[in-house]
């Protein structure tokens, strides 16, 4: 039977009759956004067509971020074998691990003397306004000098109710266990991220030694292996707690005593840095800042760090406001010997520094080194531009990992056994960046994708955040795809795009999806 005939049918023969076009309705934007949408000349499309060569849009070189990291097969099995070991109950380990987890993302940097001294002065101040607090004299008898310590002890106890009181966690094989279950697969992921990209980037950069300042558990070991085991040579491990270094190297002997090390000339020590003139060509600090006790002791290790460093200094930290403060603390005194006005370095800070009598003729003044580039993720050496605004985001990134079984401390949700470690990290290169390197701006937040259009948020070259909406009929097909199968941590090749005077015609991909 026929089918009926609807208005619509009526409708559109009416268009076809009269060659009436009819549009779909577009995603609507705000008008700021949509007033930075400029018309991009056919230029840049080519610009774009040289950059990618015959790649495809969804491998554009900008790409850093890995799907899914899962741990190496070889450290599953030493986990299990040791948790067999230790015999430690399954229950009590994953409520340990999931305490400490917790509390070392909830983790604030100690608090300076100087602030202890600003907040004693301004409770004291307070005081002093309601009548509480007087200034101490020879008249003051006995009994008003009792009332006054009486009251001096309470405005002690409400400084220390209004400052975060910060303790050094004590590493045993308890903790030691929980670290393994907990964290250690998240710090397997971010650094196997960050080390990924510089192989990716720099295909010839093959380091024969590698410092773990911080090691714990040994994961910066284990992902520097997977990308470098061929060339790497000797793997030297620092941590202040024996028996974190004996976890470590527990696992790398497969969970058995007397078994085979991962590598030979894999070596652990629990004190200070020796020798500062030996160098190393990757040094990394993984979520290790966050133990040391002050600014001015974080400002120490990395000195030392940097003077152990032969090419490349990572420092990661927590994706949390704590732990991206203190990696631009590191990118600040790094690349300019001291932070600047707009930096995290208080004036103390640096006036401690200065008359640091912590290593004599080993200082290691950063004026004497070579100079100092941000290799990732900034694509520029200015001042953060996070820092400067009014919106307390911290510049984080996001690894997606998979941890097996024995080590996932939290239940899976909708099926999917995957889980996200949001972390804050530089890597920090000596040398002069070069020209011929690409400046391309790095995504800082997710993609938002839309009908015929993607928002972008980036930090430029120039040290400025820009959102960018980016479409085909503007930009050109090529970049409308590279910025849609871009993610959170990857870079835009191609843009800004160069400014000429041709157009780019609209193509099919308007209407993808």
């Amino acid at each position: 039977m026929a089918a009926s005939i609807t208005k619509k049918h009526v409708f559109l023969r009416f268009c076809r009759h009269f060659r009436v076009v009819v549009t779909q309705p577009r995603f609507k934007t705000s008008a700021a956004a949509l007033s930075s949408v400029q018309q991009a000349p056919g230029s840049a499309e080519r610009n774009v067509e040289d950059i990618l060569g015959s790649t495809k849009p969804r491998n554009h070189p900008g790409i850093m971020h890995v799907k899914s990291v899962c741990l190496p097969e070889r450290l599953v099995d030493a986990v299990e074998a040791t948790l067999q070991r230790t015999g430690s109950s399954s229950n009590e380990l994953k409520e340990n691990a999931t305490y400490l987890k917790n509390y070392l993302w909830s983790r604030k940097r100690p608090v300076e003397d100087a602030d202890v001294r600003r907040k004693a002065q301004e409770v004291a101040e307070e005081f002093t306004k309601l009548g509480l607090l007087e200034e101490e004299t020879d008249l003051m008898d006995e009994k008003a000098l009792k009332q006054q310590k009486k009251v001096e002890r309470k405005v002690l106890k409400k400084v220390q109710q209004q400052l975060y009181h910060w303790q050094p966690v004590t590493w045993n094989q308890t903790t030691g266990l929980a670290y393994l279950v907990g964290k250690a697969p998240g710090v397997y992921a971010a650094t196997y991220r960050v080390l990924s990209e510089i192989k990716k980037r720099e295909p010839k950069f093959r380091p024969m030694t590698l410092m773990d300042y911080g090691s714990g558990a040994g994961m910066t070991v284990w992902a520097a292996h997977a990308l470098w085991g061929r060339w790497l040579r000797e793997y030297s491990c620092f941590d202040t707690s024996s028996s974190m270094n004996d976890l470590a190297e527990l696992l790398l002997r497969g969970g058995e005593e007397n078994g085979k090390l991962l590598h030979p000339n894999t070596f652990f020590r629990q004190y200070e840095l020796p020798n500062p003139n030996v160098k190393h060509d990757l040094v990394v600090c993984a979520y290790s800042l966050s133990e040391q006790p002050s600014a001015v002791q974080r400002m120490r290790v990395l000195r030392r760090l940097w003077r152990k460093t032969s090419q490349f200094l990572v420092v990661l930290e927590n994706g949390t406001n704590e732990g991206y403060k203190m990696v631009m603390e590191a990118r600040d005194l790094v690349l300019s010997g001291k932070a600047d006005s707009k930096g995290t370095l208080t004036e103390d800070v640096l006036e401690e520094l200065e008359d640091d009598e912590f290593a004599g003729p080993e200082q290691a003044q950063l004026s004497d080194e070579p100079s100092a580039h941000v290799f990732s993720p900034c694509p520029h050496d200015a001042s953060c531009p996070r820092l400067t605004d009014a919106s307390e985001t911290p510049c984080n990134f996001q690894q997606s990992y998979q941890p097996p079984n024995c080590m996932a401390v939290l239940p899976k949700s909708n099926g999917n056994s995957s889980l996200l470690e949001t972390f804050s990290y530089v890597v920090l290169r000596k040398g002069q960046r070069s020209e011929d390197s690409a400046a391309w701006p790095r995504i800082v937040r997710s993609v938002l994708r839309r009908p015929r259009h993607v928002h972008c948020r980036m930090c430029l070259a120039n040290g400025q955040l820009e959102e960018a909406v980016i479409t085909s009929r503007k930009r050109g097909k090529l970049l409308y795809r590279c910025a849609r199968m871009s993610e959170w941590g990857d870079m835009l090749p191609g843009w800004p795009p160069v400014e000429g005077t041709e157009d780019v015609t609209s193509t099919s991909e308007d209407s993808e999806q």
